[in-house]
């Protein structure tokens, strides 16, 4: 009985380990996504579908069949309802492509601190934005600000509170 024991306590051990690396992986990799849409206002593909990996790769060990269908839930109504704000100029084409994504990351059960996280911190950014110490864009007369850095901190926030 010891062996299974120890065998167990093993198992768990590593799972943990891949789950944190997994975790650090896509913080590293969001901030990174952060700072290039600061400086570039750009999202690129790849670093989205390494996200998606990265999450693909955690649920194997860490969410059961349900929890992934309401993830995919929240993904899908993300993307739709981005689509939309799409058509009116006010997100762009990146922004649509990493908050779905993301939002598979946070799931259902965290959805309601994300959401209010990156309320915060998007209005932080517009209020640095207006004091001029970070840039924005003009686009169609309106102020375009990169929403990476504020879905980064959201998501950050989450994993720091124990929520992801």
């Amino acid at each position: 009985m010891h062996a299974l024991d120890s065998l167990h306590r093993m198992l768990i051990s590593h799972t943990e380990l891949y789950l944190l690396a997994i975790k650090s992986a896509t913080v590293v990799l969001l901030c990174y996504v952060a700072f290039t849409d600061l400086r570039t206002f750009k999202i690129e593909n790849k670093s989205v579908f390494v996200l998606f990996v990265l999450y693909v790769l955690y649920v194997v060990v860490a969410r059961t069949r349900h929890e992934v269908m309401a993830d995919i839930f929240v993904g899908v109504a993300v993307f739709g309802f981005l689509l939309w704000v799409y058509t009116t100029g006010a997100v762009g084409g990146g922004d649509v492509k990493l908050l779905p994504v993301v939002c598979l990351w946070v799931g259902a059960h965290c959805a309601a601190l994300f959401s209010i996280l990156l309320l915060v911190l998007i209005g932080l950014h517009l209020i640095v934005v207006r004091l001029g110490w970070t840039s924005a864009r003009s686009i169609n007369g309106r102020l375009a600000i990169p929403y990476a850095p504020s879905v980064t901190g959201a998501m950050l926030g989450a994993v720091l509170l124990g929520c992801v």
